[in-house]
């Protein structure tokens, strides 16, 4: 499974970036809202996992102009992947068009969980 990969912080791209390699997945990792739509209109990817909170444009508004992007482009499972539990987060998230809300963790097993469920679908 190819996934795009968007977090602001360098250091989570990178963190991230090796823990779903050796869980056997391909990755991308771009670091705002705006090069993910970019790369989601120009290269396939089978899920993307977004931070909420990013400068300039965040999770929200990247997950509003994907889901208005043409073609197959806009279908493309959104998962918001953030620290925040407020209830209110996850409610916007839905609105603006996010398939999953995850809290971030130290063993990603609620990630890993999603992951496995989108996987399954696309075999």
């Amino acid at each position: 499974m190819k996934i795009l990969f968007v977090d602001n912080s360098r250091t989570t791209r990178a963190a991230m970036t090796m823990v779903l390699e050796e869980a056997g997945y391909t990755v991308m990792a771009v670091p705002t809202g705006q090069e993910a739509i970019e790369k989601i209109k120009t290269e396939p990817f089978d899920i993307a996992i977004m931070d909420l909170y990013m400068p300039l444009m965040n999770g929200y508004e990247a997950a509003k102009i994907i889901r208005a992007l043409p073609d197959a482009c806009k279908d493309i499972p959104l998962i918001a992947l953030t620290a925040s539990n407020d209830p209110r987060d996850k409610d916007v998230c839905k609105t603006a068009g996010m398939n999953e809300f995850v809290l971030k963790s130290e063993d990603h097993k609620a990630l890993f969980e999603v992951l496995r469920s989108y996987a399954e679908k696309l075999a």
